[in-house]
């Protein structure tokens, strides 16, 4: 299950459009699954929250390489490397 959820987050922070409004609603589509969220920026950090259309909370905080937080109440830590190869891997 853990892999699921890794996978899901990743690939969900991978195509985050830039945040061009910090606090402002932003929505993207990924796979059937439709995200809402929010971002802004507290002392260097960067804090997105939302909820998938399927009704699945999350909160990441990105800091530098690092990302925290959690998805569907689980929580989650990993880097941006993480995702980038997670990414490459699914391009194959």
């Amino acid at each position: 299950m853990f892999k699921s959820i890794f996978g899901t987050v990743a690939a969900t922070l991978a195509i985050l459009p830039a945040v061009a409004h910090a606090g402002e609603a932003h929505e993207f589509s990924h796979e059937g699954v439709n995200y809402a969220y929010t971002a802004e920026q507290k002392d260097g950090v960067t804090v997105i929250k939302g909820r998938t259309s399927a009704g699945e909370p999350f909160r990441l905080a990105v800091k530098g390489n690092r990302v925290t937080g959690t998805f569907d109440d689980h929580y989650v830590s990993f880097t941006k490397a993480d995702v980038a190869r997670l990414t490459a891997r699914s391009a194959d």
